[in-house]
């Protein structure tokens, strides 16, 4: 190796950071304006390339909100165990 710490895969901060990339990547959908490509979805749209924006902003809005908070909250309790575990 080149001197440099080997980090885990797996931590409280691998978590935060997964979070705060998911949560990035939604808000630059959100702004570039993929949200009105997810009419596709219900079938009012018929415009070309429309499906795949729709579902990769549907993909990225759960992830926004049903990933990344457990993402948090995991990296949080994470943390806390491995500090107990220090003890």
């Amino acid at each position: 190796m080149s001197g440099a710490t080997e980090r885990p895969l797996v931590s409280p901060r691998s978590f935060v950071v997964l979070a705060v990339v998911i949560a990035v990547l939604f808000g630059v959908a959100h702004a570039a304006g993929l949200r009105e490509h997810t009419s596709i979805l219900s079938g009012t749209d018929h415009a070309a390339g429309s499906a795949t924006l729709g579902l990769l902003y549907a993909l990225l809005y759960f992830a926004f909100v049903l990933g990344a908070p457990i993402l948090i909250l995991a990296a949080a309790i994470f943390w806390g165990l491995s500090r107990l575990a220090r003890r």
